[in-house]
């Protein structure tokens, strides 16, 4: 009966231990101040992420609306096709390639911050992105333009006789779910790519990052665009999205990574943030600069002056 409180010792001291050791391996590599810009209040921004993401998959299960529609539509009379981009490849591209690069572009700079700032701004991004879109798709039901293939109209019964999962997902498009994906995701990382290389600030003096020429470095922010402009301009080709579904998604996903980006990264178009020493650095929220007179905020509860109070 007395070896119970000594298992659960044993088990908080292993887990201090291995935590410890953890953090020891991080400064070998990082440097002995690789976590002092770490606060417990990033805890709580990723407890916020993780929550968008748990939200928009709820939204993404409840009921679609149901929009009447006329089987003599040609809007809803196109073919079904293959998808060019699948959901998967989307879904994955938008995620992991800007995480991979934010890796190693902390990795290269022994940075931890920009590890982790890169990762949850993308993270932010896809997920308030998701949340909208599945909102959006769930309460508006617009018919997709490959509908009636879906559909398979039975004249006599006057009802669609198809397959029912073909059928709901045939209701949801609008927005563009690939859209918002891949801008919510690409757009972070060519927003992260501008805030290092100042392409997209003119004003600002030349980068002393690898890639010197100003063209390149344009060319190089504009990758990721390219491709979720591809994605997008795809969902039309494929039928599986009017083209305003499409430019809706694209400016849910752009609009998403503008505000999360900037929540943890400097504006990639001013030319103050390209100023030796802070080119390309991630906003610290959470260390003693950013608070008020260089100490945490406080708050106390003060007696109302008399001359203020207002007698009813």
């Amino acid at each position: 009966m007395m070896s119970a409180p000594h298992v659960i010792d044993d088990r908080g001291t292993t887990w201090k231990t291995s935590a410890n050791c953890h953090k020891a391996a991080l400064k070998r590599a990082f440097g002995d101040d690789a976590l002092d810009w770490f606060d417990k209040l990033y805890f709580v921004d990723w407890a916020v992420v993780v929550f968008i993401w748990i939200l928009s998959w709820f939204v993404s299960i409840s009921p679609v609306f149901v929009r009447e529609f006329s089987p003599e539509d040609p809007l809803i009379n196109h073919l079904h096709k293959k998808n060019t981009v699948s959901s998967g490849t989307n879904h994955w591209s938008a995620l992991l390639i800007p995480v991979a690069i934010f890796t190693i572009g902390g990795v290269l700079r022994s940075s931890l911050p920009v590890i982790h700032h890169g990762i949850i701004s993308v993270c932010a991004s896809r997920g308030l992105a998701q949340l909208v879109t599945e909102f959006l798709k769930h309460t508006v039901g617009r018919l997709r333009p490959d509908f009636l293939s879906r559909c398979k109209w039975d004249k006599v019964l006057k009802a669609c006789t198809g397959p029912i999962a073909g059928i709901v997902q045939g209701r949801e498009s609008f927005p563009s779910g690939h859209s918002s994906t891949a801008f919510s995701g690409m757009a972070v990382l060519s927003l992260w790519l501008a805030g290092q290389t100042a392409a997209w600030c003119f004003k600002a003096p030349c980068s002393s990052s690898p890639i010197r020429s100003r063209l390149a470095s344009l060319f190089l922010t504009l990758l990721p665009l390219f491709w979720a402009a591809f994605v997008a301009v795809s969902r039309v080709e494929d039928n599986r999205h009017h083209p305003e579904d499409v430019v809706v998604g694209s400016t849910i996903g752009i609009i998403s990574s503008m505000i999360c980006y900037h929540l943890f990264w400097p504006s990639p178009f001013s030319a103050g943030n390209f100023k030796e020493g802070i080119s390309g650095q991630p906003r610290l929220l959470y260390t003693p600069e950013n608070w008020v007179g260089g100490q945490r905020p406080v708050f106390h509860l003060a007696r109302l002056e008399e001359d203020n109070v207002e007698n009813v």
